[in-house]
């Protein structure tokens, strides 16, 4: 039986978003949907419009509110509460790591019945393709979009040994999809920056990056992997024109081609590889908005530089959005270069 999924007050952050939907991949639970609330009213209302489906809300809900409201203490984990709500397929869960004691409970009660699923994620996300991707399968999976990602919940009924080849091969044919739209994408089971952080934790490439709009974003999502400091040695956030002089050396070629241009995110490049020593390096520059931009250089203008392994590749993106979403799009868009440039190292 496929679940649903609620997150509590707001939408969590990537790193947390993606714990708990690997939890929920590793334990076989296949999931429906994936909704906001910010009261218990709204998960009793998905427990009706979604009746006998077994509802997760996971979050930072107050012990004190959730008995107040007639909510029952299920199970005290060393990882996090369990709350049940009497009579109600819904399940409070404190930290997603509970999960692990929760499934078996379910299993037993025969919410699961050999449904098994499996999450995908696709960087970049660009209209369009969700036609793409439901078009090439049936049924046409769960797809649940974040500021850069976009989740595609594949399902499978039958005997759980026979689902790694069953979503492999979906996987396949969803790639072989894409390639006839989309230049450049990452399709896998772990968010981007999770694959790429694992490929330079194992292959300990140095890095350096020199970042403006994006205020540290590319280095946070660098360091996300535990033991980033065997590849991860300087992250430098260079954000008005006088420290990319001051700290860079880069004045003059800003002076002769603008502080928003190719040639200043490949000399940024070069400069964050040079003063860290460092094997590749990651230059950044753009327009996030509100304001600012021009007819010549709208807001969304980024241009991004990586030079490493004797290659200096340079690409102007035109991203669309608000300003937190250019600034994430611009950092996942650097590290789906960087995992590219690792192909050829």
């Amino acid at each position: 039986m496929r679940s649903l999924v609620a997150f509590w007050g707001e939408f969590p952050r990537e790193s947390e978003l993606l714990k708990t939907f690997q939890l929920l991949d590793d334990l076989g639970l296949a999931w429906e949907s994936v909704h906001i609330i910010s009261d218990f009213r709204e998960g009793e209302g998905l427990a009706k419009a979604f009746p006998g489906r077994p509802i997760f809300i996971f979050g930072a809900g107050s012990p004190q509110a959730l008995l107040k409201e007639g909510w029952v203490k299920w199970a005290e984990q060393e990882k996090g509460l369990i709350f049940v709500k009497k009579d109600s397929p819904l399940f409070f869960v404190g930290e997603a790591d509970a999960l692990s004691f929760l499934i078996p409970k379910l299993n037993l009660a025969g919410f699961n019945a050999q449904t098994y699923g499996k999450t995908l994620y696709l960087f970049p996300w660009i209209q369009g393709v969700r036609d793409t991707i439901r078009e090439a399968l049936f049924p046409s999976p769960e797809i649940f979009t974040t500021k850069c990602h976009a989740l595609i919940h594949l399902v499978f009924q039958g005997e759980k040994g026979e689902s790694q080849g069953f979503f492999q091969s979906l996987m396949e044919h969803i790639k072989d999809a894409l390639q006839e739209r989309v230049e450049l994408f990452y399709l896998g089971s772990k968010f981007l920056w999770q694959e790429v952080g694992e490929e330079l934790l194992k292959r300990r490439i140095k890095i350096g990056v020199a970042e403006s709009l994006t205020g540290g974003l590319i280095s946070h999502l660098l360091t996300e992997t535990p033991g980033a400091s065997n590849y991860f040695y300087q992250g430098l956030v260079t954000y008005r024109t006088e420290s990319k002089s001051n700290i860079l050396g880069i004045g003059k070629i800003i002076e002769e081609k603008g502080v928003v241009s190719g040639e200043v995110a490949l000399e940024m490049a070069r400069k964050a590889r040079e003063l860290a020593r460092a094997e590749i390096g990651i230059g950044i520059t753009g327009l996030a908005g509100p304001g600012g931009g021009s007819e010549e250089i709208p807001v969304g203008t980024v241009f991004l530089g990586i030079v490493g392994g004797g290659e200096e590749i340079l690409r102007r993106l035109a991203l669309e959005g608000d300003r937190q979403e250019i600034r994430l799009q611009s950092a996942c868009w650097a590290l789906l270069l960087l995992k590219m440039v690792l192909k050829e190292l």
